[in-house]
Formats: structure tokens, C-alpha cells, sequence
């Protein structure tokens, strides 16, 4: 027994570990094509995609996991089945029951995987996605600020600068329109100006000295005209960087406690708590897939015909993308509150532990590949 569970793990691990690397990298080229406007900017460094490479690998490894195990058991244990080594284990008394055993170990051990990521390092690598794609974003911003060029990038803001020093070293002469206000639209002009990072690090800061700041009033002729020795503009708040770091998902970069904690503040507030609740179990919920996917997919593999390799895949991406659209029905249930949280988290896992449990019942009765 301990001969065929190292030979079944070997069947199942190899193609685990090429499939993970496979769809780790088809995640990075997504979102890597989702955020071209900001990773492919004038400041942006070969360290700076190593950083986001790290820091996104904990997120990748969690959406990765569940379907690279669901085709390592499908193609993996399909393989035998097409080469008659489960007929063969079938005639020396190896019922599907014990062949379950390795899949089943391995999605444990997966499980307890994912938790320990979601738990701890997925959190800590989307903080520091949004913190190194908003300064990346900055970077740009003040890269791409040429001498004698209006820059229009940011929302409803023109700037001009008749002078950039370079590396980032300052403007001089500068021009802002700002019309985020369009019923009193402001023009300042500064002898310097540079760019810098709020302090919360999620806008722009242009900081402007020696100049003077035209209010005008559309409803009226009136006008003003103020003169400062230093003054700092706020960019981005809400507005244009929020939308172009498409690489945040606020919630994911809570941990279990943080989400815990601001479902008890939004109690508090007298708020709903649910898509905090939501958030946390939906988590749990998709690190058990794992084990689930070990109940579905091991009779799956084990008790079909020989069809070839692409009714593996085929079967894999069917039953993956089904469980992807009851989880994410369950979810909004939950929201909504037509369900218990615990149970919209679980339930997707719990539908497909019975529907493989029937299915290894089947094939424990008929037998494997014939």
C-alpha cells in the first residue's frame, strides 16, 4: 500500500506542480495586460516588476491551486485508467474507496495551504500591490511631465511646466488648471513646483511655491486672485489613480482578524456587516475547494471510458467554471442575507462533496475503467 500511495501521489504531484506554474503565469500575463497603462510607464524599473511578481505570487498561488489539483487528478488518474493500470489495481483488490486516499491527502494538505496564505501572506502582498503600483503610478506621472507639453492624464487637471529638471528634480513655471470644481475652475501659475505622495500614499501631491491662485465664478463676473510662498495640491483622490491601479481588491488585503474587526465596526456604526462576513467565508470557502475537488474529480477520472485527453479538459474547465458560478451565486445570496454566511461560503464545497460522493459510490459498484 505504501508502494501504490508514492506511486499515486508521483501521478499526481508531478502534474500539480506544471499545471500551478502554468496558470501562475497565464494569471501574471492577465494582469499584466489589465495594468499596461501603469506597468508600462517611463519610470517603471525591472525591480519594480520583481517587487509586483512577489507580491501578487501569494494571490496567484490561492486562484491557481484549486483548478491546477482539479486537472493534475483529472489527467493525472485519467492517464491510468487509459494505459489499464486501474483495471490492473482493480483485479489485485485495490478498490476506488482506497484510491481516493492520495487525492484526498493532497487536497488537505493544499487546504491547509491556502489557509495559511489567505491567513497571513496574500494580505500582506496586496497591501504592498496597491502601495507599489500608486507609487509607480506616481513615478510616471512625474516622468512623463515634459518641458513645454501640456499634461492632461489626470482628470479634469491640466498642467504645464516651461521647464523639467531631470530625474525628477522639479519643474519650473508652472501651470495648473484645475476644473474638478466646474462652477469655480482655478488657475494656478508657480515659479517651481515638484510632485510627491500624500500621506496616505493614494494621491498625488503637487507642491507649488512663489505663485498665485485666479478663482473665477462662472455664475458671475466675480473673480479672486490669491498669492502664496507654498502651497500643495491633493490629485487622485477617488478619481483617476483609483481608477488606473486596477490591481487592488480591498478586501482581500484584510486578514481573517481585520475582517472579524470591521464586521464588528460596521455593527457598531449600525452598518451591515455582511460583506465583511462575506468576504472571510467566501475565503474559507474557496480553501476547501481543494478537498472537494478530490471527492468530485477522483471517480470522475477513475470510472470514465477511454475518451482521450481532451474530455479531461474538457471536464475539468466544465466543472471548475460551474463551481466558480455556484460560489459566486451563494456569495451574493449571502450578502443579500437569503442565506446564512457560513452556509453561502460552504455551500458550492458541500454540493460537490455529495455529487462526488454519489459518484464514488457508482464507481465503487460498477467498477473502474473497463
Amino acid at each position: 500500500m505504501k508502494l501504490l500511495a508514492r506511486y499515486l501521489l508521483k501521478e499526481l504531484l508531478v502534474p500539480l506542480c506544471v499545471w500551478v506554474a502554468f496558470m501562475f503565469l497565464l494569471l501574471f500575463v492577465m494582469q499584466f495586460l489589465r495594468g499596461t497603462d501603469v506597468l508600462l510607464g517611463s519610470a517603471v524599473t525591472l525591480g519594480d516588476l520583481g517587487r509586483l511578481i512577489a507580491y501578487l505570487a501569494p494571490h496567484f498561488l490561492v486562484m491557481a491551486l484549486p483548478i491546477a489539483f482539479l486537472l493534475a487528478i483529472l489527467l493525472g488518474l485519467g492517464r491510468l485508467g487509459e494505459d489499464r493500470e486501474l483495471t490492473s489495481l482493480q483485479a489485485l483488490g485495490i478498490s476506488p474507496l482506497q484510491l481516493l486516499a492520495a487525492p484526498l491527502s493532497v487536497g488537505i494538505a493544499l487546504s491547509a495551504f491556502m489557509v495559511l496564505l489567505t491567513s497571513t501572506v496574500e494580505p500582506w502582498g496586496l497591501t504592498g500591490v496597491k502601495d507599489l503600483v500608486g507609487e509607480v503610478i506616481q513615478k510616471n506621472v512625474a516622468g512623463d511631465v515634459k518641458s513645454g507639453v501640456f499634461y492632461e492624464d489626470l482628470s479634469d487637471l491640466t498642467l504645464y511646466a516651461q521647464k523639467v529638471a531631470p530625474k525628477g528634480g522639479g519643474w519650473t513655471n508652472v501651470l495648473l488648471h484645475d476644473d474638478r470644481d466646474p462652477s469655480s475652475p482655478l488657475l494656478v501659475l508657480a515659479h517651481k513646483g515638484s510632485v510627491g505622495t500624500s500621506e496616505r500614499g493614494e494621491a498625488l501631491r503637487i507642491e507649488l511655491k512663489e505663485g498665485e491662485v485666479h478663482r473665477a465664478n462662472r455664475s458671475s463676473v466675480d473673480a479672486s486672485v490669491v498669492a502664496f510662498d507654498k502651497a500643495e495640491i491633493n490629485v487622485g483622490l477617488g478619481g483617476s489613480l483609483s481608477r488606473r491601479n486596477r490591481f487592488r481588491s480591498p478586501k482581500e488585503e484584510l486578514t481573517p482578524v481585520e475582517l472579524i474587526a470591521a464586521a464588528k465596526d460596521a455593527e457598531e456604526r449600525r452598518d451591515d456587516p455582511r460583506p465583511f462576513l462575506m468576504a472571510l467565508h467566501s475565503r474559507l470557502g474557496n480553501a476547501v475547494a481543494p478537498m472537494a475537488f478530490a471527492l468530485l474529480g477522483t471517480p470522475l477520472a477513475i470510472g470514465r471510458r477511454q475518451a482521450g485527453r481532451a474530455w479531461g479538459y474538457l471536464l475539468t474547465l466544465g466543472g471548475y467554471v460551474l463551481y466558480y458560478l455556484l460560489s459566486r451565486a451563494f456569495e451574493q445570496m449571502g450578502q443579500k442575507g437569503q442565506l446564512p454566511v457560513l452556509v453561502a461560503g460552504q455551500l458550492a464545497n458541500v454540493l460537490f462533496m455529495v455529487v462526488g460522493a454519489f459518484a464514488l459510490y457508482r464507481v465503487t459498484r460498477s467498477g473502474t475503467v473497463r
